[in-house]
């Protein structure tokens, strides 16, 4: 009888471990959640130039520009309106933006009414999930300049600008230099915050656009960030 009794127990346990492992493997080959994929950064990077029309007719125009892989690229002005947008997946970047404006052999006397608008900005939407857009922009004037000579011409174009900006890891911009290898002119006091115009160019929430704090934040707070006056034309 107790050899029996015995026998039942050993059976009994038995089939307790293997109910026991049968379950822990069915366990292991259930199925598992899907990794869920990592947040990046997106950002797009946007460039804009503007020109008066005069300006095509006495001048050639090259804009040259820093791409999403930080290559320097260059290409012909044809129209009076240019832009270009790149989109990026990794900060720091920087931007930059310069307009070589070389004069024509030949320009008959005249009155020139001649202006250069540029401006470059990104959005950033970080990992965080927050988002933080900016810009700056360079206009000599909000009203063309007159040309009637040659040498008026070149004087003026002399004076073009360069923008250029670094995006830290952050999503805050400080501006920098970079060397488009001509670019000596450097009145950086015509450079003021544009995010806003920029906004309803490239069609980007303008609610990311605070100027005044993102400039704060990157170290480069001035009397710009202050000013509601903002508009180029």
């Amino acid at each position: 009888m107790r050899k029996k009794l015995l026998w039942v127990l050993v059976i009994l346990i038995c089939g307790l471990a293997t109910a026991i492992l049968t379950g822990c493997s069915s366990d292991d080959g259930g199925v598992k959640p899907e990794p869920q994929p990592e947040a990046k950064t997106e950002v797009t990077m946007m460039y804009y130039l503007k020109v008066s029309s005069d300006v095509l007719q006495v001048a050639d125009v090259e804009v040259n520009y820093v791409d999403q892989t930080g290559a320097k690229k260059k290409e012909a002005l044809t129209s009076a309106e240019w832009k270009k947008t790149f989109s990026a997946n990794a900060l720091p970047l920087t931007e930059g933006l310069w307009a070589k404006i070389t004069p024509k052999a030949s320009i008959a006397e005249g009155s020139y009414q001649l202006n250069l608008t540029t401006a470059a900005g990104y959005e950033a939407k970080l990992p965080t999930g927050k988002t933080i857009a900016d810009a700056f922009g360079s206009s000599a004037s909000k009203t063309p300049s007159t040309a009637k000579t040659a040498d008026n011409v070149a004087t003026w174009c002399a004076q073009s600008t360069a923008i250029a900006f670094t995006v830290g890891a952050e999503g805050y911009a400080k501006t920098t230099t970079v060397d488009f290898g001509g670019n000596t002119y450097t009145d950086t006091s015509s450079l003021f915050p544009e995010c806003f115009t920029l906004s309803s160019i490239f069609n980007f929430s303008s609610a990311n656009c605070n100027e005044e704090t993102n400039n704060e934040k990157a170290g480069t707070l001035n009397d710009y960030d202050v000013n509601d006056n903002r508009l180029w034309w």
